[in-house]
């Protein structure tokens, strides 16, 4: 589905006014539904509070009217017969009469200043009323009190009892008894309870104890609290005074119940949803198709051009506004680019041949260089050759010479034997560089172990300068590093850049050689040293044959040249490295570095 929606721009404008509508009538549905349902939930709310109001009002009533008759007939005059003790039949059937008069719905009881009961409005034969007032009605202070919830002891069915004093007629302050009128607690909860929320009566006195409750989930409500709670709205009535001031009902209906009419509020927004996507759709549709129509004519010219190469196709211009300068500039660009191509045309054609002159020329140049090269390596090799024979008849003629003439020419001899001897290692430094930049012969290599030979030209070395010998510092590991390789080269290699670092020091200056493993393939000799140094300019030449740092040197005081070039074929052949580098503030620091030695099928490195 994404991958068909991104296919197309107009698609993705399409699937943006879509997506943008959708959010939008969300939001606006939840914002509209969360309004609705705060405002159906205080109504409620509210409405809960009226009618746990008027129906304590509606109970207050009963109750007040029962106070009244109650108060009114204890001061009927036959009622303060009671103090005299003998009218006890007169009394009873006194308080029959008030029951058929008036027609209560509970019975009444008199009872004298000690608690015995004198008469009451029950049948002689259906009076089994109670000997004494029982110790819930037992006189209160004041002239009127609602004992509450309690058992008939007659009946032994839940009443309210409301209870008046008698006083003497004599005496308003001499209470001579007290009067008794019971009212039945299912006339309570029928005035309480038949309406679609449910109602419970509760006692604040004991802690909002549950007195009443219509409904079985009565127990799950919290009886402290009012407003929408949970899955309940609760409404109290507000605290009264008078007899029922101790009395509370509250009223509560589900959450769901509630909510049902916002079903229909739901259902509409969901209709009128579907009916506005049509026409939003329709004229995201045309709307997308419209804006994108010259870009997909520039898309075909576009695939046109990369198709067949043709510079010449056009975008025709519909508009003035941003798609149609786009058009424009897309026709000038190619018309632009058509005449670059054939200048490019052109100069390629202009390129080929002169490519073709410069490749002619620089394979016959190479090939003059290459015979040049190859020519200098033989001449160097013949030279040096040819000479090492002429040097060794001109070495042996000195030493007869030398038998034949006085003591007084020795220094003469002395020195052209030095000159004989230094032409001799010249010569024999030329081979060695010679054969080791022969391609075609490869020295025969074997498993060496390094450290013995750093040890040896070490040794070598101080044995040909002893007055050096304490400035010469060699630093190894313990346990043997052995390298595949030729060992009479590598020996070469090391001591040529020890003997240098010697010969270019002064004395009392340390030289340090150190040997140590570069990670678990590699192993890296280093000699450092505190001499003049060379010019960071120079130390990319070091290498070269013949090359010195200083023109106006003589072998004296710098050597042929040809001793680090061939520490550099050996090292190159072994296929490690070596770099010369400043050794700060002032001094040289070559490296050679090469691989340790694994296990090998062949003897030799091809």
């Amino acid at each position: 589905m994404f991958g068909f929606v991104t296919r197309s721009i107009p698609r993705r404008i399409q699937a943006c006014l879509i997506g943008i509508y959708i959010v939008t009538y969300v939001v606006t549905s939840v914002v509209v539904y969360s309004g609705a349902r705060e405002s159906l939930l205080d109504t409620n709310a509210a409405a809960l509070h009226q009618l746990a109001d008027l129906k304590f009002e509606q109970l207050n009533g009963v109750v007040s009217a029962l106070a009244t008759d109650l108060i009114a007939w204890s001061e009927f005059e036959v009622m303060n017969d009671l103090v005299s003790g003998d009218v006890d039949k007169r009394v009873d059937l006194s308080l029959e009469g008030l029951k058929r008069v008036y027609n209560p719905e509970g019975d009444i009881y008199a009872f004298d200043d000690t608690g015995k009961l004198l008469a009451s409005s029950r049948s002689a034969e259906a009076n089994q009323g109670p000997a004494t007032i029982p110790e819930s009605w037992r006189p209160q202070e004041g002239n009127l009190a609602l004992t509450g919830k309690s058992a008939d002891p007659t009946t032994k069915n839940d009443i309210i009892a409301l209870e008046a004093p008698i006083f003497a007629s004599f005496d308003k302050h001499y209470r001579v008894g007290t009067l008794v009128m019971t009212y039945p607690w299912k006339m309570i909860e029928k005035r309480l309870f038949g309406l679609n929320s449910g109602t419970m009566l509760l006692d604040k006195r004991d802690g909002f104890r549950l007195l009443a409750a219509d409904r079985e989930d009565a127990r799950s409500i919290p009886l402290q609290d009012d407003g929408t709670i949970g899955e309940f709205i609760i409404g109290r009535s507000a605290s009264q005074h008078g007899l029922l001031s101790h009395w509370q009902i509250v009223t509560w209906q589900n959450t769901g119940t509630a909510l049902a009419p916002l079903k229909r509020v739901v259902i509409e927004l969901m209709l009128l949803g579907v009916i506005l996507s049509v026409p939003i759709t329709l004229l995201g549709r045309w709307l997308s198709y419209r804006l994108t129509a010259p870009i997909a004519e520039l898309t075909r010219a576009a695939q046109a051009i990369a198709d067949t190469d043709n510079l010449d196709a056009r975008v025709p211009v519909s508009s003035s506004d941003e798609l149609g300068t786009l058009a424009q500039s897309f026709n000038r660009m190619t018309k632009s680019l058509d005449g670059a191509r054939k200048e490019r045309e052109q100069s390629v054609l202009a390129l080929a041949d002169l490519n073709q002159t410069l490749e002619a020329k620089i394979a016959s140049r190479t090939q003059e260089l290459e015979k040049a090269v190859e020519v200098q390596r033989r001449l160097v090799a013949d030279i040096s050759h040819e000479v090492k024979s002429p040097l060794a008849r001109l070495s042996a003629a000195l030493g007869l010479a030398r038998r034949t003439v006085d003591a007084s020419a020795s220094k003469q001899f002395d020195r052209m034997e030095l000159e004989v001897k230094n032409i001799a290692s010249l010569a024999s430094e030329l081979l060695t560089l010679a054969k080791l930049t022969e391609s075609g012969s490869a020295p025969e290599f074997n498993t060496v172990q390094l450290s013995d030979v750093v040890e040896r030209v070490v040794a070598d070395a101080i044995y040909e300068a002893p007055h050096r010998s304490t400035d010469v510092f060699l630093s190894k590991p313990d346990e043997p590093i052995n390298v595949f390789g030729n060992g009479e080269l590598l020996r070469r290699a090391i001591e040529n850049v020890v003997r240098n670092a010697i010969f270019y020091t002064a004395e009392k200056t340390p030289i340090e050689i150190v040997l140590t493993k570069k990670g678990s393939d590699r192993v890296a000799i280093e000699v450092r040293d505190r001499g003049p140094g060379v010019p960071i300019a120079a130390l990319a030449h070091l290498f070269e044959p013949f090359y010195r740092v200083d023109e106006a040197r003589t072998r004296a005081t710098g050597g042929s040249g040809i001793g680090l070039a061939i520490c550099e074929r050996a090292v190159h052949l072994h296929r490690g490295t070596v770099l010369a580098k400043s050794n700060e503030p002032h001094g040289l620091i070559v490296q050679i570095t090469l691989q340790i030695a694994a296990e090998r099928e062949s003897g030799q490195i091809r």
